[in-house]
C-alpha cells in the first residue's frame, strides 16, 4: 500500500482513532495530521502546553500561530479548513484519507480548496486498532475488575432485598431499577470511570436486551444487569453481563438460564484464530433451537436469541469485529464479548457476558466474576 497522508478534525472525546494515535484526550474538535509517518497535532492555546507534555506525537503546532498567517477575509469563516489549507500547503500535501465519520462540511470546504480526500470505508480508522497490545489487554482487564466490583454491588443490593408482595424491599423501601443504576454508577465514579446506560432490567422489560430497566424489581423473575464502564485515566473500555433471581424461578427460567449458559460456554470453547464469526453464532443459535428455545417472530415480536453473540471491545463499547452472520475471521489478539442471550415476552430475558481476547488455539477468558443466578 503507498504512502498516503491521513486526517481527523474531531475531539478525542468522540473518536476513538485520534486517541489511540495520539493518547491525548481533549474535548474540542483538533486538527490531526499524518504525512510521511510523521504524526501532527494543532491545538489552541488551552491545550497546547499539555499537548506538547502529554501527546504520543511528533509535533504540536499552535492554532494561534497558523490563524495569525491568515489573511483577515479567512478568519471569519471556514477557519479550520483554511488552517489545514496553511499546514497542507507546506508539507505538500495533494490529499488525504479521511474516516467514514468525518464531517461533509470539512469534506466540501477542503475538496473546494482542491484536496483529493478519501474516507475509509471500514472502520476502525487504524486498523491496527484490532488487534490489542499486551497494555491494551491491562487496561481492559483492570477496568473488568473493577467492572466486577460494581456488579457484586449490585449483586448483593438484590441478594440483600426482602420480598413483600411478590416486589423487592431494600432498608425498608422498594428495590427500584433506577436505585441499583444510580448505586452502580456512583460506585463506579468513585473508581474513575464513567458509566452510562447501565443495564438493571427484570420482567417484560428484561426481555428487550438493551431496555435499561425502570420501576420496582420483582421477586421470581430475570433480573439483567449490563455494566460497561469508560476508565476515565485509560479511556478502554470494560463490560459485563449477569443475570440474578431473587426467589424461586419457574422450572422455564432455570431451563432458559442454563441453555444460555451452556450456550456461552459453546461459544467461548469455539473462538480461536482463524474462525469465521458466523460459525460461533450459528453454532449458537443451533444449540439454542435443539434445546427448545426459537428464534423469529412470536406474537408480532421478534423473540428467542436476537442479537449477536459478541462484538470487539476496547476504546469503543462497540468494535469489530462482530460476532454474527457476517463474513469476518477472527485473529489473534482481538478482544471480544461473549454474550448469548434468549428473550421472551412471557418470560423475561437471560444474558450471560464475558471477554475473551483470541488466542493461536483457544482464547483467555479475562472476565473473572463467577456466575450465580439465585441470589
Amino acid at each position: 500500500m503507498k504512502e498516503q497522508s491521513f486526517l481527523i478534525i474531531d475531539s478525542s472525546e468522540n473518536s476513538a482513532d485520534l486517541y489511540y494515535r495520539t493518547n491525548f484526550f481533549v474535548p474540542d474538535p483538533i486538527i490531526f495530521i499524518e504525512h510521511k509517518g510523521e504524526k501532527i497535532l494543532v491545538l489552541n492555546e488551552l491545550e497546547i502546553e499539555r499537548g506538547k507534555r502529554d501527546a504520543k506525537v511528533d509535533k504540536v503546532l499552535s492554532f494561534s500561530e497558523y490563524l495569525k498567517k491568515l489573511p483577515p477575509k479567512k478568519r471569519k469563516k471556514r477557519i479550520i479548513t483554511n488552517i489545514v489549507d496553511l499546514i497542507f500547503k507546506e508539507l505538500k500535501i495533494k490529499g488525504a484519507l479521511v474516516p467514514g465519520r468525518f464531517p461533509i462540511k470539512y469534506t466540501d470546504e477542503l475538496r473546494k480548496l482542491g484536496y483529493r480526500l478519501r474516507f475509509k470505508q471500514k472502520e476502525p480508522f487504524f486498523e491496527e486498532r484490532l488487534k490489542k497490545t499486551p497494555m491494551e489487554m491491562k487496561f481492559i482487564r483492570d477496568c473488568l475488575r473493577d467492572t466486577s466490583k460494581a456488579m457484586e454491588f449490585a449483586r448483593r443490593m438484590i441478594s440483600s432485598s426482602i420480598i413483600r408482595n411478590n416486589l423487592l424491599y431494600l432498608n425498608g423501601s422498594e428495590l427500584t431499577s433506577e436505585r441499583i443504576k444510580g448505586e452502580i454508577n456512583s460506585f463506579l465514579s468513585l473508581l474513575g470511570y464513567s458509566a452510562s446506560h447501565t443495564i438493571v432490567s427484570c420482567g417484560i422489560h428484561s426481555s428487550m436486551p438493551h431496555h435499561t430497566g425502570e420501576g420496582p424489581l420483582l421477586a421470581n423473575k430475570p433480573i439483567v444487569v449490563d455494566i460497561f464502564p469508560k476508565s476515565q485515566n485509560s479511556g478502554y473500555y470494560g463490560d459485563m453481563t449477569r443475570t440474578f433471581v431473587k426467589g424461586e424461578p419457574s422450572k422455564e427460567l432455570k431451563k432458559m438460564y442454563r441453555t444460555v449458559l451452556r450456550g456461552q460456554k459453546i461459544g467461548i470453547s469455539m473462538v480461536r484464530d482463524g474462525v469465521k464469526v458466523k460459525e460461533v453464532h450459528e453454532e449458537i443459535v443451533d444449540f439454542f433451537r435443539r434445546s427448545g428455545f426459537r428464534t423469529g417472530a412470536m406474537g408480532g415480536k421478534q423473540q428467542g436469541f436476537i442479537h449477536s453473540t459478541g462484538h470487539g471491545l476496547g476504546l469503543e463499547i462497540h468494535e469489530p469485529p462482530i460476532i454474527g452472520l457476517g463474513e469476518e475471521t477472527l485473529e489473534e489478539g482481538n478482544v471480544v464479548t461473549v454474550e448469548p442471550g434468549l428473550y421472551y415476552e412471557n418470560i423475561g430475558g437471560v444474558r450471560i457476558e464475558d471477554v475473551v481476547v483470541v488466542k493461536k488455539k483457544g482464547c483467555l477468558n479475562l472476565t473473572r466474576y463467577p456466575n450465580r443466578f439465585k441470589v
